[in-house]
């Protein structure tokens, strides 16, 4: 498992940095804070979600 974990970093293919976590209260509908408000990501319907997170997209978040 190392030895795996150690050839994503080398071969620069590790997105797991990329990974946000889905709001909790969002996935229930109670979410109050707007997206920009709340530090946890809400994903449109269209995005998967797997084990509460979404990973996003690179260049979407480069400057």
């Amino acid at each position: 498992m190392a030895m795996i974990s150690m050839n994503n970093l080398l071969n620069g293919k590790d997105s797991r940095w990329l990974q946000l976590e889905v709001c909790r209260e969002f996935q229930r509908n109670r979410c109050t804070r707007q997206d920009t408000e709340c530090k946890f990501a809400h994903p449109p319907t269209n995005v998967e979600v797997q084990n509460g997170k979404v990973t996003a997209c690179y260049d979407s978040i480069k400057k």
